[in-house]
This record gives structure tokens, C-alpha cells and sequence, in this order.
């Protein structure tokens, strides 16, 4: 039935209960009381206190949850560890994620389109806070709906990657740094010319996983609306990205097809680094935005941001 049908705390809605909350907690008695709320307010909530990233991934496999509150600083690891495992699941890509953290800057973290969808303070106001899982359950659903993923590689659109880069400037802590690069494939025309649509799709998917394998833990790809590449880095400076990436790159001078036709491949990569090129995640985007359009200018395999 129809959520405007039944609005939260109302009888019928408690009775109806068909979202679920998952409630990421080593602090058994806020999870209790969260239960008792939720579940008075419609929601079926279930609590788990985990001892790794994958124990997180594997409860949220199991329990199909419509949002997850998820605490950072839990039995001897990192929350944000699950969130990124989380996001490199196509089918976790739109699962709302609230960050209830003790940090006292947690509340100035709320962004602005990131894939946390909010950061909460502890102590928080409980109601504040279920009404903040109500519209980011449906504000995630809106998200999925017009986020493109691209058919031949499985990567999502730009919203998904501004929305990584967000995340990891957020969660990275004072003096941590995230690097961010985009990579264009300069013979892209040709190819297409040469090989076709689908020749190309098998070039970029071949590209999609060359960078996976230069990836640190927790990184992420997309596309860009104009197709580049987009690599987040996360806990990694300028110099140490510059690095992963020309040691992927700079090998791929051409490709060879299933069917035996070579294709040649030109890259241009433009590399940013959080907090020394931008304050944020728009002054990043730019900036690396900048240097790519610096290294093609340039003819040069990658640039750096000034």
C-alpha cells in the first residue's frame, strides 16, 4: 500500500511494515532502542554487530534492507571499509546509507549529493532521525531511476562518481588525502571507425579492467557524462596516484580484438588531489577536469592539477 496511505507511526503502517531497516551498531543499547522506535513507526529493523567489512556486506546479502545505519568506529575496524565494498556491488549502488558516527564534525558532513546519503551525530534525536530514513529511502529510489549504467561495462554514470568522490573527501579525516583522475580515450573515434560499437565497447571494458587492477582498496569507477573514465582514490596523495596510473597506462599502446584487428590506443589522463586542488568535491572534479584538458592539449600522457 501506498507509503502517503500510511504515514509513519500510524497503525496501519505499523501493521504493514514492508521496509526494513539495518542497523549497523556495537553499542547494544542504542540498537535496541532504535528498534523499539522503528518498529513502533512501520519499520522492521535488524541490528548487527559485526567484526569485519564483509561481515556488513554479508548481513546486508541476507536481510535486503531499504537503508542501512552504519557507525565508523566499530570492533576494530572502519564502517566506511563496508561502505566502499557496499558501492562496488551494482546491486547495493542506490541502497541508502546513513552514517550515525560519534565524530563531533559528523553533522557538518551532510552532503550535498554524496553516496552516503547523510551523516548523523551521536547523540541524536531519534525522530529526526526516522524521518530522515523515510525521504532518503525514497530520495534513493528517485536516484536509481535516472542514474544511466553503461551497458558493456557495468559502470554508472557521473551522480555516481561525484557522489564516491563526496564520500571519500568526507569520511577521510583531517589531513587524508583523495585523489581523483579522468581518463580519456583519445582514439575512441577511430576505433568506432575501424571496429564498430561493439569493438569499441570490448576496448573500453578491456581499459575498465586494466584500472581496476591499479585501483588501492576502496576504489571506485564511473563515466563521465561526456564517456572519460573516472577513477577515485581513495587515502592516496598525488605523487602515489601519478604513479598507479602511468604504471596502467602507459603500456596500453594498442589492443588486439578477438577476431586478430589491432587498435590503437592513445590515453590522456588529468589527475586531482583532495585537499591541495580543491577544497571539495566540485573543486577537485574541476581541477582534474583542467588537467586533462592540459595533457591533450599538451599531447602528453598524464597532467597534474597546478
Amino acid at each position: 500500500m501506498a507509503d502517503e496511505e500510511h504515514p509513519l507511526g500510524t497503525v496501519a503502517r505499523r501493521l504493514a511494515a514492508t521496509r526494513r531497516v539495518l542497523a549497523v551498531e556495537d553499542e547494544h543499547d542504542i540498537a535496541d532502542f532504535l528498534r523499539a522506535y522503528f518498529r513502533a513507526a512501520g519499520y522492521d529493523l535488524v541490528h548487527v554487530d559485526p567484526v569485519s567489512a564483509d561481515e556488513i556486506v554479508a548481513a546486508v546479502e541476507e536481510h535486503r534492507p531499504d537503508i542501512v545505519l552504519l557507525d565508523l568506529n566499530l570492533r576494530g575496524f572502519n564502517g566506511a571499509d563496508a561502505y566502499r565494498l557496499l558501492r562496488d556491488e551494482p546491486q547495493h549502488a542506490f541502497l541508502p546509507i546513513v552514517v550515525v558516527s560519534a565524530r563531533p564534525d559528523a553533522q557538518s558532513l551532510v552532503p550535498a549529493r554524496g553516496g552516503i546519503d547523510a551523516f548523523v551525530s551521536k547523540p541524536f534525536h531519534v525522530k529526526s532521525l526516522a524521518e530522515l530514513v523515510e525521504e532518503r529511502v525514497e530520495s534513493a529510489r528517485r536516484l536509481a531511476e535516472k542514474t544511466r549504467v553503461h551497458p558493456a561495462t557495468g559502470l554508472r554514470g557521473q551522480e555516481f562518481v561525484e557522489a564516491r568522490l563526496c564520500d571519500e573527501i568526507n569520511v577521510a579525516g583531517r589531513g587524508q588525502p583523495t585523489s581523483f583522475a579522468l581518463v580519456r580515450l583519445l582514439t575512441q573515434t577511430e576505433i568506432r571507425t575501424q571496429v564498430g560499437a561493439e569493438g569499441l565497447d570490448f576496448v573500453v571494458g578491456r581499459l575498465v579492467e586494466t584500472a581496476r587492477g591499479a585501483l588501492p582498496t576502496g576504489g571506485a569507477l564511473g563515466l563521465t557524462s561526456g564517456d572519460d573514465l573516472a577513477v577515485v582514490l581513495p587515502a592516496t596523495g598525488a605523487a602515489k596516484a601519478r604513479l598507479l596510473l602511468t604504471e596502467a597506462v602507459e603500456p596500453l599502446t594498442s589492443l588486439t580484438l578477438p577476431g586478430g584487428a589491432e587498435v590503437p590506443l592513445r590515453l590522456a589522463v588529468g589527475l586531482a588531489t583532495h585537499p591541495t586542488h580543491g577544497a571539495d568535491a566540485d573543486g577537485v572534479f574541476m581541477a582534474a577536469d583542467a588537467a586533462l584538458a592540459e595533457a591533450v592539449d599538451q599531447g602528453t600522457l598524464l597532467a597534474v592539477a597546478l
